[in-house]
């Protein structure tokens, strides 16, 4: 288990007790402590801009998308950003590059979407040309085998129900269980940037 993962996990749950360790007493209390989490309302807010994709607002189908392209939806490229924050952008891994192929490079997330509003607000075929890219992507999430929760952990009350999954692992600064391997690279590239910067010490 790679150290970042080991430290998210330690903020979802600070007891050190695995899962399947704990008693029903101890699960409960934790459920208890995440229902606070998503309890509240803005917690659960989208923080997509595109609101002309037919899966915005739809955290299954929006996660489905991203994760089949080994991208990062919005909600979790905060999270990205704060694990990321002594990374430059070119040491990153980029998480747009298999959504948007023109993109060779990382970039800055508000800049990328201040220039795609600016594109719209300039070419009416802009927003078509968007549709059309979200098109594809809904296409994509009516696969039943696509939309699946893949987390093992069943017996948890928010298994399968992706906004609050979502906002609980957003509010610990981690990733669920479908973005492992997304996260894995990421990892992969924030500890190779830290022992490169170890080793010109």
């Amino acid at each position: 288990m790679n150290p970042l993962l080991e430290e998210h996990l330690r903020k979802l749950d600070p007891s050190g007790i695995r899962w399947e360790d704990k008693t029903e007493e101890q699960k409960e209390a934790l459920r208890r402590e995440w229902d606070a989490v998503v309890g509240v309302p803005r917690n659960l807010t989208c923080t997509c801009p595109r609101t002309f994709c037919e899966n915005n607002h739809n955290c299954q189908f929006c996660m489905a998308t991203h994760r089949s392209y080994g991208s990062l939806p919005d909600c979790l490229r905060l999270v990205d950003d704060k694990l990321n924050a002594d990374v430059p952008l070119e040491k990153r891994h980029n998480i747009h590059s298999h959504m948007n192929n023109n993109q060779p490079v990382a970039i800055n997330r508000e800049e990328y979407h201040n220039r795609i509003a600016e594109a719209v607000k300039n070419d009416p075929d802009a927003m078509e040309a968007g549709r059309q890219r979200a098109k594809v992507w809904h296409d994509l999430v009516r696969n039943p085998e696509n939309v699946k929760c893949r987390c093992k952990m069943t017996d948890c009350r928010f298994h399968g129900n992706c906004t609050k999954c979502i906002a609980l692992h957003r509010h610990f600064d981690g990733f669920p269980s479908c973005c492992e391997s997304i996260h894995d690279k990421i990892a992969a590239a924030i500890l190779a940037y830290r022992a490169e910067q170890a080793a010109a010490e």
